[in-house]
């Protein structure tokens, strides 16, 4: 008799200590707002998330959709995030190095001293991206929408910029150091102040664009490049004018 009371008391404490937890947890995710089950490969849709210093690396985020997310000091290194959506995010001093982002939305994001050398974002939509202060080394934006970007003082050594669109961006006082802008539309693009040691412009077209105050532009390459009446150039060089753009 004893036994079959202690049993079933013991049963009972069971179930009550179960219930308390369940409550518990349907508690605690009550207190948190746009809860987020993360995982590697994860894909999903969440509008002005906090992302503040997730450690993201190396997972496969490809085709989320995260518009004004804030993604402030993340890490994203060697992330997979193909044809990802990060237009209006805030991203000041994340660090984006080796990952891979063609295709990617970044319109009008802040990447203010973001770390993104080495990354790819080759034809990615990124008009209006703050990128001042940024490390863009060895960066791939081949084709990418850069229009009226923002990459003041930023340092891209040897990124490459290939067929891009620059048009209105501002890289004054950059260091571009052995960049490449071949075939890249920069109409009223602002290099006034930058380095633009050993970068190559061939084919570049460059009608409104200001290049006064450029350091290195005697090494540059404008073979095939053209501007306009309004290319504001440093003394001893010309360029052709455009014939339509």
């Amino acid at each position: 008799m004893n036994r079959i009371m202690i049993t079933r008391f013991g049963m009972r404490s069971l179930a009550i200590l179960g219930t308390a937890l369940a409550a518990t947890h349907l508690s605690y995710a009550q207190e948190i707002p746009n809860r987020i089950s993360w995982s590697p490969s994860y894909s999903g849709s969440c509008t002005d998330c906090s992302l503040v210093g997730q450690n993201m690396s190396g997972w496969d985020i490809s085709d989320v959709n995260y518009p004004g997310a804030d993604l402030t000091a993340a890490n994203l290194q060697r992330v997979q995030g193909h044809d990802a959506n990060f237009s209006g995010a805030q991203a000041a001093g994340a660090d984006l190095r080796l990952g891979d982002f063609t295709g990617a939305s970044f319109e009008d994001a802040t990447l203010v001293r973001a770390r993104v050398g080495h990354a790819t974002f080759n034809s990615a939509k990124m008009s209006g991206v703050v990128l001042t202060g940024a490390t863009m080394e060895d960066g791939k934006f081949i084709g990418a929408i850069l229009t009226d970007a923002q990459m003041q003082s930023g340092i891209a050594h040897n990124a490459d910029f290939s067929a891009a669109t620059l048009s209105g961006a501002r890289l004054m006082a950059a260091d571009l150091t052995g960049s490449v802008f071949d075939n890249a539309v920069l109409i009223d693009t602002n290099f006034a102040d930058a380095n633009l040691t050993n970068v190559s412009f061939r084919d570049a077209r460059l009608p409104g664009a200001n290049l006064e105050g450029a350091i290195g532009v005697e090494t540059a390459d404008f073979e095939g490049a053209c501007g306009s009446v309004g290319t504001r150039l440093p003394d001893g060089l010309t360029l052709p004018e455009c014939v339509a753009f």
